[in-house]
């Protein structure tokens, strides 16, 4: 390919860009519109359209991000360069890792996807990253990366208090495999059942956001005990 060709192509994937941003922004026309409805009626009978234009606003910007990031990928040919993008990436998303008293915690200011929704890549392809970028700065420092063997992850869903609790979920529609599939690749000896359990928690708080915890089977009776104090979220909701 040569240079007139490649720019050609980036002329084309800004053009696409562009129509995304466009589709983006009559999504949030039409939220907004939507959302002054529910407020003029003090009725929430328009809610689930109006999440219905978030999601379909979230999921346009995905696609935005996702073609500008790879675009990005093609236009920086400097590997330093492109590896601080993606560690700047891990701070946009707000993902956090933390490892004390042999227990892991992950926190992303985001729910886990429905198990029926068809774009999950906003939460998953962040969280791979975040997981890579943690262990590699924990190799260089010579610390600790934790690998379970017999082990409990304990998936914490957090609400926003504020919006309406039809938003909260059965734990049995929420997309855990994909979630658990990235924790085995970099912490799990093996996700089979055999080793591996699974503990669903919902709390309301302050906003929406997944703690995850990774800890070995036989420290969850005392760990689930002192979940509360540990947390500072509560399970009861005024």
């Amino acid at each position: 390919m040569d240079e007139n060709d490649s720019f050609f192509k980036l002329k084309e994937q800004l053009e696409d860009a562009q129509k995304l941003m466009g589709r983006m922004e009559q999504y949030i026309v039409e939220a907004r519109g939507v959302l002054q409805s529910c407020i003029r009626r003090q009725s929430e009978f328009q809610y689930a359209y109006l999440g219905d234009m978030i999601q379909e606003t979230a999921k346009t910007s995905e696609r935005l991000t996702d073609k500008l990031r790879r675009m990005t990928l093609e236009i920086v040919v400097n590997p330093k360069e492109y590896e601080k993008y993606k560690e700047d990436l891990v701070l946009i998303h707000g993902i956090e890792l933390e490892y004390k008293d042999e227990i892991l915690r992950v926190s992303a200011p985001v729910l886990i996807p429905h198990r029926k929704d068809c774009y999950t890549d906003y939460l998953y392809k962040p969280l791979h990253t975040a997981f890579r970028n943690w262990c590699m700065q924990r190799a260089e420092e010579k610390l600790e990366i934790p690998t379970y063997t017999n082990c409990t992850i304990c998936f914490v869903h957090v609400y926003d208090e504020t919006l309406p609790l039809a938003r909260v979920r059965d734990h049995d529609n929420y997309e855990e495999k994909h979630v658990q599939d990235i924790i085995t690749n970099f912490f799990l000896q093996s996700d089979s059942g055999l080793y591996t359990n699974t503990c669903h928690v919902t709390r309301m708080g302050e906003e929406d956001r997944t703690l995850l915890y990774v800890m070995d089977s036989s420290k969850f009776p005392a760990w689930i005990s002192d979940f509360g104090k540990e947390t500072g979220i509560e399970k009861n909701h005024e």
